[in-house]
């Protein structure tokens, strides 16, 4: 019951269907080899003096099949905004086999200093060159065979505060890369996480912020498993993309919210092998340009599964996308055996692209998309429409089946050298799709477009985090709850406000209402609605228990169901009279 519209029982229904070849099932925490305290609040961070080396060492010194946990400092971080919670770092290297877990609560920020992330004596991190690549990231994991990143705590990358050269603040990171989009260079700007050459790899739970680059992205790897992430960032933050598998294979995105400034998910093919057998299922995206294909597709992408998505755009985000797969002649490759089914969309401008003249670039890379199926897809607002192959010899083949369009006109529908199919379910743009070399066979039948309440499109996510596994009876048990929104304001907005405030933010309004702890249909507890808190629960009878959580909702965001949590208590030992 994670979102409103999905449920952990999915996950056996796309097992069967998926194209990841894996059986997935929800990740554990690791056991822990070190835990490491925080030193400052987040309100006071210090950054002549980072915990680099400290997070490092760690690191380098667990065996593999642990974690190296960053918790909070001294007493609970319940007990006030004082509280040691946050750390901070330059570029991090995670060994083989080893997890980075971040406690809830705790922050792990980026520094802001260029000379951190640099991968070179040119030391051009921070700058703007002709190609772009001069920083390390803030975390990497290459030949990193099993390592993970977890947690319900924070890694904020900063991406809109000033960077600081020789300790002089100066342009942000976003700002660099607005200023490469104008001038036609190429940022240096740090990627939050790269995974390269690794088989086996986890991102469970963990939330990313303000990435001042790509918030994950993959190189050639295999067996990669994100589940129950949260990327949260401005629309108009520069190539802060979502979660790219790129060009790797057997990888699973699940039970995620995404929403940032670039593609949400964008799988490429750009080296060999290609990417294939990649399962993006039972996702929440807000901004960005939606659920991705390319640009990159020279060696090949195959059967890839996009379902049960939501995507809730802003409608002042002119440059969102819904489905979309891009590729041009100077980097085009076969893309193919590629679903997109259950689909709910809402302000979103381009709702379905299928484009093989994404730049002018020239070449004889011609890209080809073949067997693209689309099923039970809803757009509730307007969207444009563009079903396009590359010439004659080269058509683009597409299946739509039960495909609706709230609002649309002929002019926004556009094709070109595409082969369509369409049925059985009704398709209510059907006569628009016209176009040289444009052929349309079979009928859309009668039927009502697949289902989409307005409910799904509320940027809204909670988590129940689970406590102790066993507890005796009679000993108190509380559990935290997190309830927080999916989506930022924008960054010029921010920019805006901070000529007036010094507290200016970007952040959408806080949840308010109420947070209801329930075994079955029975409330236990419930607290006002916050970040992060805490719900003391009444005695509980010896047995197994199991909790779920529920928000109430308010002006800004629906209710939502969230989480899991079971427990058993057992009887209190009887005592030995002598």
């Amino acid at each position: 019951m994670f979102f409103p519209r999905f449920t952990f029982c999915c996950l056996i229904v796309f097992c069967a269907a998926a194209q990841d070849t894996r059986t997935i099932s929800e990740p554990r925490f690791p056991a822990v080899c070190t835990v490491l305290q925080a030193r400052v609040s987040a309100g006071a961070l210090n950054e002549s003096s980072l915990d680099t080396s400290t997070i490092q060492s760690a690191l380098n010194s667990c065996p593999a099949g642990q974690a190296v946990e960053l918790a909070v400092g001294g007493a609970s971080f319940l007990s006030g905004a004082s509280q040691p919670n946050a750390f901070i770092t330059g570029a991090l290297t995670l060994p083989k086999g080893v997890t980075l877990l971040i406690d809830a609560g705790v922050t792990l920020f980026a520094s802001r200093n260029p000379r951190d992330y640099d991968n070179s004596s040119a030391q051009t991190c921070g700058t703007i060159t002709s190609n772009g690549g001069g920083c390390s990231a803030i975390i990497t994991a290459n030949r990193a065979d099993g390592a993970g990143i977890m947690g319900y705590g924070t890694i904020d990358g900063r991406g809109y505060l000033p960077m600081l050269v020789n300790g002089t603040p100066g342009v942000t990171w976003w700002d660099l890369a607005n200023q490469a989009n104008t001038s036609g260079g190429s940022q240096n700007n740090p990627r939050m996480i790269q995974i390269s050459n690794t088989n086996g790899f986890t991102l469970y739970k963990i939330t990313l912020k303000n990435s001042p680059n790509f918030h994950v992205a993959m190189g050639t790897d295999q067996n990669v498993t994100v589940w129950g992430i949260k990327i949260i960032t401005p629309y108009d933050a520069r190539n802060t993309d979502g979660a790219d598998p790129g060009y790797s294979s057997n990888v699973t995105i699940t039970q995620s919210h995404i929403s940032n400034g670039d593609d949400n998910v964008a799988i490429g093919g750009n080296n060999q092998p290609g990417a294939s057998h990649i399962s993006v299922v039972d996702n929440w995206f807000g901004d960005g340009h939606g659920a991705s294909i390319g640009s990159y597709t020279t060696f090949g992408i195959a059967n890839v599964l996009f379902d049960n998505i939501t995507i809730a755009g802003t409608q002042a985000n002119s440059n969102a996308n819904g489905i979309r797969i891009k590729s041009d002649v100077s980097r085009g490759g076969l893309v193919q055996h590629i679903t997109y089914s259950n689909f709910c969309i809402n302000s979103v401008r381009a709702a379905i692209v299928l484009d093989p003249f994404y730049t002018s670039a020239t070449g004889n890379q011609i890209p080809l998309y073949s067997d693209i199926t689309i099923r039970n897809f809803h757009a509730t607002s307007e969207g444009t429409v563009k079903l396009s192959g590359h010439d004659a010899a080269n058509l683009t083949t597409a299946v739509l089946d039960n495909v609706q369009i709230d609002n649309i006109k002929p002019s926004d529908v556009t094709g070109q050298y595409a082969s369509v199919q369409l049925g059985p379910g009704p398709v209510n743009f059907a006569s628009m799709i016209k176009g040289t070399g444009v052929t349309v066979s079979g009928s859309a039948g009668d039927g009502s477009p697949y289902a989409c309440p307005a409910a799904v499109f509320s940027p809204i996510a909670g988590e129940l985090i689970p406590g102790p596994q066993r507890i005796v009876r009679g000993k108190p048990l509380s559990v935290l709850v997190q309830v927080f929104a999916t989506k930022t304001l924008t960054y010029q907005s921010y920019l805006t406000q901070l000529k007036t405030s010094p507290n200016a933010t970007f952040n959408m309004p806080d949840p308010t209402g109420t947070v209801t702890i329930y075994e079955g249909t029975q409330a236990l507890a419930s607290v006002p609605a916050a970040a992060l808190t805490s719900v003391q629960l009444p005695a509980l009878t010896p047995g197994t228990h199991t909790f779920t959580a529920s928000y109430s909702g308010d002006l800004h965001y629906a209710p939502i169901t969230f989480g899991e949590y079971t427990v058993e208590v057992l009887p209190q030992p009887r005592r030995t009279v002598r």
